[in-house]
């Protein structure tokens, strides 16, 4: 069997993907054959905790010599993997900006080219070869965008070999959808020196299916704030008691802002009950204890967190760590990471791009803080969890781990302190509310958060509800 038709197989293809997100770089042929023709070698390989980065035959050699029969472990703690965590980066330089957007353009456009509405799509350079009217296809990143005063809207479109200007006409439904710096197919006519589109394609994500099979519950949480004279301890009082009583409840993902953080914005002072970065964590770590045994707690960062502010967070350091590795069952991840919990692939974000994107994207502008799917949904269309660079810090790594190429089963977000619920594709949408009460900022901007609402989900099926802790007695 060539490599070729044995990735086609979804099942070899899945698990190979797994082998690399372990960080393995490279495969030997000689090993790449035995793997191919022992697939029991790829199983064991799926199952090891750490991996070396080169995978010789020798290694795989080792693999097969007998050992321990190993000890049965809890079905639900042995199914708990990191599908892709951001755990190196390399320092920025001049040449990390170019290299970023490069990785982002390549990841993206390889999956517009698979779409078959571009089948014949050409190279910006070649349509200054191209004669005729015939339809055709670029594949490009958006380099900037102008709108006339007729309603039309320009695009610079540029992919490595080129840039040209693109018209998206007023009659496009996605003519509002477009942001800077996102990649995207368009179908049209080439001009002199210009490209009349007469539709959009957007990378988007492939329909999922649940993976249907007994498993417990899980809730989801974010933005706890703890440190903030607004921190509502009573509703977090009545979250402990209900976990108490829920033994279905096996899993907890919070979506960042485990606290409020210091010198986040001008004079935060003014509204802090504790004001260190290392009495929140701790007060923080505090707050997971009261909560009953046996829980596993996955948690990342958020803006409002003592870790670096551009995204992908890493993991908080060792100064902050230190107080939450005391809590029994709880794993800290980068913000954003992929988990796969009982083959239930779950992309946590805590959701700082969504205000830039909720800005720029015309249909949801006046829509989107009250009902936060519907800027997940671009988000998944765009395959990007930040597409617009600048609107917040970006970390320019040589590759861009915010491309969503892992496409998950759950969604979940915080960061715009509402809850809501809904699916796209298959995908469930989860945005859960906060521990915060309204911010004066917020009042003033007139958005309404949802504290003490949060979602709740049978991981079984993925049937789920938004519980209000507030009104819980």
């Amino acid at each position: 069997m060539d490599l070729n038709s044995f990735m086609q197989d979804s099942r070899h293809r899945n698990k190979m993907q797994l082998i690399f997100s372990k960080g393995v770089r490279m495969i030997y042929q000689d090993a790449l054959a035995n793997l191919m023709s022992d697939v029991e070698l790829i199983d064991k390989l799926v199952g090891l905790e750490q991996v070396p980065s080169e995978i010789t035959s020798d290694f795989l050699s080792s693999l097969k010599l007998p050992g321990p029969e190993p000890v049965a472990e809890p079905a639900r703690r042995t199914a708990i993997s990191k599908l892709k965590s951001y755990d190196s980066w390399e320092p920025v330089t001049p040449a990390s900006f170019l290299s970023h957007f490069v990785s982002r353009y390549k990841s993206l456009s390889q999956m517009l080219w698979r779409r078959p509405q571009l089948k014949n799509a050409v190279s910006i350079a070649s349509l200054a070869r191209i004669r005729g009217r015939e339809e055709l296809s670029l594949i490009g990143m958006v380099r900037d965008i102008m709108d006339s005063h007729d309603g039309r809207r320009f695009l610079t479109l540029e992919d490595t070999s080129g840039s040209t200007r693109v018209i998206i006409p007023t009659s496009l439904p996605e003519r509002g959808e477009i942001v800077p710096d996102e990649v995207i197919g368009v179908k049209g006519q080439a001009g002199r020196g210009i490209f009349f589109a007469n539709s959009v394609v957007f990378p988007d994500i492939p329909p999922v299916s649940w993976p249907e099979a007994p498993r417990p519950h899980a809730l989801f949480i974010s933005d706890v704030h703890v440190g903030s004279d607004k921190f509502v301890e009573e509703t977090w009082e009545k979250f402990v008691s209900w976990v108490k009583e829920h033994r279905e409840i096996e899993y907890i993902f919070i979506a960042g802002d485990l606290v409020d953080g210091v010198g986040v914005y001008a004079n935060q002072n003014k509204n802090l009950e504790i004001d260190t970065a290392e009495g929140q964590m701790e007060a923080f770590a505090g707050y997971l204890k009261q909560l009953r045994s046996g829980l596993k707690i996955f948690a990342i960062s958020g803006n409002h967190d003592p870790n670096r502010d551009a995204e992908p967070q890493p993991v908080f350091s060792d100064e902050f760590r230190k107080p939450l590795e005391k809590v029994p069952g709880l794993e800290l991840h980068s913000n954003p990471a992929w988990i796969d919990v009982q083959g239930v692939k779950i992309l946590l974000y805590h959701g700082t791009s969504l205000d830039g994107l909720i800005d720029s994207v015309e249909p949801i502008r006046n829509t989107a803080y009250q009902k936060p799917y519907q800027a997940q949904m671009r988000l998944l269309r765009k395959r990007h969890l930040s597409p617009i660079f600048g609107r917040n810090k970006i970390f320019p790594d040589k590759e861009d781990f915010l491309v969503i190429n892992e496409v998950p089963h759950i969604f979940h977000t915080g960061h715009v302190h509402t809850a809501s619920l809904n699916s796209y594709r298959g995908v469930k949408l989860v945005s859960s509310g906060t521990f915060q009460d309204t911010t004066d900022f917020q009042e003033k901007i007139g958005h309404k958060p949802s504290p003490g609402k949060f979602v709740v989900m049978d991981l079984s099926s993925g049937a789920s509800e938004i519980i209000d802790f507030t009104e819980i007695i």
